[in-house]
C-alpha cells in the first residue's frame, strides 16, 4: 500500500536548482568511506556535460566528418525532461539539456537499481516505488525540480550502497552521450541535406537514434580504460532511456488519462526496437553478458512499477498524490498553443 505520508517527503522537498556544493556535501555524508572532497571535485572536472559534449562532437568528426563546431550547449532549467536542438539559418544552433533532465535521470537510475537489488526488502521496495512515482508524477509531468528533502530521502534509501551509485553513474553518462549525440545528429542530417516530410515524419527521429547509438557504441569500445566510466555493461543504457520515457507516458495515462501523441516522435518502444537492430550488427564487438543481466534486472522493476501503479490507481490508493485540476489546465494550455501554431 502506498503511504501518502511517505510520498510527502518527496513532494514537498523544495524547488532549488542543482547546487554542486550541496551535492558534494551530500556525497561526503552518505559515501564518506569511498570519497574525499578532492576526489569528488576531480571527478566533476573530468566528467560533466560539457566534457561529454566535446567527446560526442569529436566522434562525429571522426565517424561522419561532421565537426559541429557552431553548435552550443544550453543547460538552464526550463522545467522539462526533454532535450532538443534549436537549429535555423539565422541564430546560433544550440542543444538544450535541462537541469531537470540531469537530476531526474540520475535519481531514476539510482532508485531502479536499488529496488532491483533489494527487491525483497519491504522498506526499500516501498521507498523506491514512492520515489519513482514522485519522479514520474511531480517531476516529469509537472516539471517540478527535486529539492533537498527528496534528495536526502533517496540517499537514505541507498544507505551508502556504492555499487548502485557506480552502476547508476556509468549508465547515466552513457545516456547523456546518447542524448547529446541524438541532437547533434539532427544538425548533421540537416547539413547533409536530408529532407523529412510527407507520410513518415518520424523517420528523422529513427535516423538520429541510429546515428547516436553508433556514436555511443564506438565510444564504449574505444574509450574504455581501467578508470573510465564507459563500461561495456552500459551498452543497453539507451534502451533504459527509452523505457524511462515509456514509464513517464504510462504514468500520465494511468493517473490522468493522457494519451501521448506526436507524429514526429515515435513511441519509445518502437525507438527501442530500432536500437536493438543497431547493436546486433557485427560492427560492435564486446562482452554483453553483464549488460544483458543488468538490463533484465532493470526490466523486472520496470514491469513491477507498471503493475503496482495500475493496481494502486484502481484501488484509489493514489488519490492523495494526484494533481488532476493542474493536469487538466496544462492540457488545455497545450491544446490552445497547438491551435495557435496551426493557425499561423
Amino acid at each position: 500500500m502506498l503511504s501518502p505520508d511517505d510520498y510527502e517527503i518527496f513532494r514537498f522537498g523544495g524547488s532549488s536548482l542543482i547546487d554542486e556544493d550541496k551535492g558534494i556535501n551530500s556525497m561526503l555524508k552518505y559515501f564518506t568511506s569511498y570519497f574525499t572532497e578532492e576526489q569528488l571535485k576531480e571527478n566533476m572536472e573530468r566528467y560533466n556535460l560539457q566534457t561529454m559534449f566535446d567527446i560526442v562532437k569529436r566522434y562525429f568528426a571522426k565517424e561522419y566528418g561532421y565537426n559541429g563546431t557552431e553548435i552550443e550547449l544550453s543547460n538552464i532549467y526550463q522545467k522539462s525532461i526533454n532535450s532538443y536542438i534549436y537549429n535555423d539559418s539565422v541564430n546560433p544552433t544550440f542543444i538544450h539539456i535541462d537541469e531537470l533532465f540531469e537530476s531526474t535521470l540520475m535519481g531514476f537510475l539510482l532508485a531502479i537499481f536499488k529496488w532491483s537489488k533489494d527487491f525483497e526488502n519491504p522498506k526499500t521496495y516501498r521507498g523506491c516505488f514512492n520515489y519513482v512515482l514522485f519522479l514520474m508524477n511531480d517531476v516529469c509531468i509537472f516539471g517540478e525540480m527535486q529539492g533537498g528533502d527528496a534528495s536526502r530521502a533517496l540517499m537514505n534509501i541507498l544507505n551508502g550502497d556504492i555499487q548502485i551509485l557506480r552502476l547508476a553513474e556509468n549508465c547515466y553518462w552513457t545516456i547523456v552521450v546518447f542524448s547529446l549525440a541524438h541532437e547533434i545528429a539532427h544538425a548533421y542530417l540537416a547539413s547533409a541535406g536530408k529532407k523529412y516530410a510527407g507520410k513518415h515524419p518520424e523517420k528523422e527521429e529513427y535516423d538520429a537514434d541510429m546515428i547516436a547509438y553508433h556514436i555511443v557504441l564506438k565510444i564504449i569500445m574505444e574509450e574504455k580504460t581501467s578508470d573510465s566510466i564507459f563500461e561495456e555493461y552500459t551498452y543497453l543504457a539507451p534502451m533504459m532511456y527509452m523505457d524511462f520515457f515509456d514509464l513517464y507516458y504510462y504514468t500520465d495515462r494511468v493517473l490522468y488519462k493522457t494519451v501521448f501523441r506526436d507524429p514526429q516522435h515515435p513511441m519509445p518502444i518502437k525507438r527501442k526496437n530500432r536500437l536493438f537492430a543497431v547493436v546486433d550488427k557485427d560492427d560492435y564487438e564486446f562482452d554483453t553478458a553483464e549488460g544483458n543481466n543488468l538490463y533484465n534486472c532493470f526490466l523486472d522493476v520496470y514491469d513491477e512499477f507498471k503493475t503496482q501503479l495500475l493496481i494502486k490507481m484502481q484501488m484509489g490508493k493514489l488519490d492523495k498524490v494526484l494533481w488532476t485540476e493542474k493536469r487538466e489546465l496544462m492540457r488545455r494550455e497545450f491544446e490552445n498553443e497547438q491551435k495557435r501554431s496551426d493557425d499561423i
